[in-house]
């Protein structure tokens, strides 16, 4: 059965309201979540990761870590990448998140120690398409993803529904050439408005995205996470139409 998570993300009022990730914890595991994922942005200082990680097991959560920075600098690993990786296991964090930086033209060898660190952590790893020329696209998501695969890597996808709007690309094209690649999704709606700074996102059932068509066609194995500001009144709301489509 597919695995319904939520990005804290989803409570964006309460975050910039200063509420702390590890309090928001108990609030996701109140709908009946058993995966969350934290975003190292909200992270204000170094008493959170414990205080995450105690929540998350009290909780009974497991955990995936969004790190908004790139796996890969200039050709290299990102010098703050092993830093990353020890937070993620102060956490207990199963997965991480980086953005794609220049990995799809780095060498075979960079990629071999991004997955041997990331074994050493207990972790695995994945990159996204975001909202960015350099990590949006989908040339260069495509090109990331055949190289590492070239190559023998280990790094997954987070594929990230509403961000290709953000880049003027087809979601539903974008979508049927990743969608066997994907090991992560993120879910969000948008409104669809042609010019970049007009776009939103919106409820599940008020976007222009045709998501429902798409989630049955992921294996049960890849989590779903609903990654969207949502009022909190709404996120139940919000959890259940997921769960409609992904446990019919």
């Amino acid at each position: 059965m597919t695995t319904i998570g939520i990005n804290t993300l989803v409570y964006m009022s309460a975050l910039k309201e200063g509420t702390a990730q590890s309090a928001l914890l108990p609030t996701i595991a109140k709908l009946g979540i058993t995966l969350a994922e934290v975003r190292r942005e909200f992270i204000s200082d170094d008493a959170e990761y414990d205080a995450i990680a105690q929540s998350a097991k009290d909780n009974g959560l497991d955990l995936f870590y969004s790190v908004p920075e790139s796996i890969t600098i200039d050709g290299d690993v990102n010098p703050g990448f092993v830093g990353f990786l020890d937070e993620a296991q102060r956490m207990s964090v199963k997965n991480v998140k980086f953005n794609q930086g220049d990995i799809k033209d780095v060498d075979a060898a960079v990629i071999a120690r991004i997955d041997k660190e990331a074994d050493a952590h207990g972790v695995t790893l994945s990159i996204e398409n975001d909202q960015t020329p350099e990590n949006g696209t989908l040339a260069c998501t495509t090109a990331s993803l055949k190289h590492i695969k070239e190559v023998g890597g280990n790094i997954g996808y987070t594929f990230d529904l509403g961000n290709w709007f953000w880049r003027g690309e087809d979601a539903d094209a974008a979508f049927e050439q990743l969608k066997n690649e994907i090991t992560v999704f993120h879910l969000k709606n948008v409104n669809g408005a042609a010019e970049r700074d007009q776009l939103s996102t919106t409820m599940l059932q008020d976007g222009v995205i045709n998501w429902k068509a798409m989630l049955p066609q992921l294996s049960a194995d890849i989590p779903v996470f609903l990654e969207f500001p949502i009022e909190e009144q709404d996120v139940a709301g919000q959890v259940a139409a997921v769960r409609e489509v992904v446990e019919d």
